[in-house]
């Protein structure tokens, strides 16, 4: 069991291991056209999403399960398991089977587009 913020206890044994299913890289807040297109390529990948988290922290996905989750959401390496996994979750990151860890999902290149253009962002390149 994991004690993070407000004593919330969250027991993994009982969870969906959604936390197993992805790897969410922490990326730069894009701030100009290259930086908005290197956005738009990642969400042109199969299996690859963008998240803005509960810190307005920028991250791009990647939806890839661990090789060691089984069917019935169970580590069996979970001895062993790496730091990261035992630590988790911490003040900073939220349990996703009780709390997502996005503010805003971008599951490909149009639904970002369509948050440029309400945004006011110049995003496309001119010819």
């Amino acid at each position: 069991m994991a004690e993070i913020e407000n004593e919330v206890e969250y027991d993994c044994r009982e969870c969906e291991g959604l936390c197993c299913r992805h790897v969410p890289i922490e990326i730069d807040t894009p701030s100009c056209k290259r930086d908005y297109d290197t956005i738009r390529w990642y969400l042109h990948h199969e299996n690859v999403r963008v998240f803005i988290d509960h810190y307005r922290k920028w991250h791009v996905e990647f939806m890839t399960p661990c090789e060691h989750i089984t069917k019935d959401n169970k580590c069996k390496e979970y001895a062993s398991r790496p730091k990261l996994c035992k630590d988790y979750p911490s003040e900073e990151h939220h349990c996703e089977n009780f709390d997502l860890p996005y503010t805003t999902l971008f599951k490909n290149a149009k639904e970002y587009e369509a948050y440029l253009e309400k945004k006011g962002k110049e995003w496309r390149w001119k010819r």
